[in-house]
């Protein structure tokens, strides 16, 4: 049996072995095809190449007065998940901060390698102690720029009744949702909830109206059915179940960092 991957202009074949550019060495992505000996290897081959190719993609296309178009989508993701941004004043430039638990230091640093263009320093880990144990976090800041002033505009507005800024879903969020957006909220605020077999993205922090808007984003531009659940008082989360969860899998497991999958339960 032969299988064929056809991947731009990455062609690979389970049978013969053939391969046709990736920007790379042919030789080399030859011999390492060469070495693989069942459809699954190729395939776990293939997802390797696709996150190279995002990643340097998102890399050399941003500079520290420009945002490429994947980054882009990868900062909306982490947007809307636990990823705030900062400004001191409505004239002043704008920073963006996350912060990750213990168990998240490859994805805090893959993170971080990302920004890096726009960061004087890498991701630092900090001890937090309790009474019972240390606990260690892992925070990443940017620089105070310019560049992250738009997207200041887009995630916050102010909350007249408090007298200060909230972060909401953007008005735009059909326009803004892709599978990569998907991807880095699951990864940020998502959880695989292995009983009932469904993806819980836990979204909180918004109004209910902005996670009923995000929803019909996923809805809308990715056809996975997502359904917005009371979780307690006054918040809500997002439920992709089980019926949707092999297209959920297909959709955002390419622009999945490894140590994240288990989000998705694999």
């Amino acid at each position: 049996m032969v299988t064929t991957f056809i991947i731009g202009r990455l062609i690979l074949s389970s049978g013969c072995r053939c391969l046709e550019g990736f920007g790379c060495s042919p030789i080399k992505r030859v011999r390492e095809l060469g070495s693989l000996k069942n459809v699954n290897d190729i395939k776990l081959y293939i997802f390797k190449l696709k996150m190279t190719k995002l990643y340097y993609s998102s890399k050399t296309n941003s500079t520290i007065n420009s945002i490429s178009k994947e980054l882009n989508s990868i900062l909306i993701g982490l947007l809307l998940g636990d990823a705030g941004l900062y400004r001191s004043s409505i004239t002043s430039n704008t920073r963006l901060e996350m912060s990750f638990g213990t168990n998240y230091k490859l994805f805090a640093e893959f993170i971080g390698d990302l920004l890096s263009s726009y960061m004087t320093n890498p991701v630092k880990s900090i001890e937090i102690a309790t009474n019972k144990k240390v606990y260690t976090n892992y925070r990443l800041k940017t620089k105070t720029l310019p560049i992250f002033n738009h997207y200041y505009d887009m995630f916050y507005k102010l909350d007249t009744d408090y007298d200060k800024f909230i972060k909401i879903v953007p008005n735009n969020i059909e326009i803004l949702m892709n599978p990569i957006v998907l991807a880095y909220l699951i990864m940020s605020d998502g959880n695989f909830d292995k009983g009932r077999n469904r993806v819980r993205i836990y979204t909180n922090s918004f109004k209910r109206g902005d996670v009923q808007k995000l929803a019909n984003a996923i809805n809308k531009n990715l056809g996975i059915y997502t359904g917005v659940l009371y979780d307690r008082k006054d918040q809500w989360i997002l439920t992709i179940g089980s019926k949707n969860l092999d297209l959920l899998r297909r959709t955002v497991k390419p622009y999945f960092h490894s140590s994240m999958c288990y989000r998705i339960g694999l």
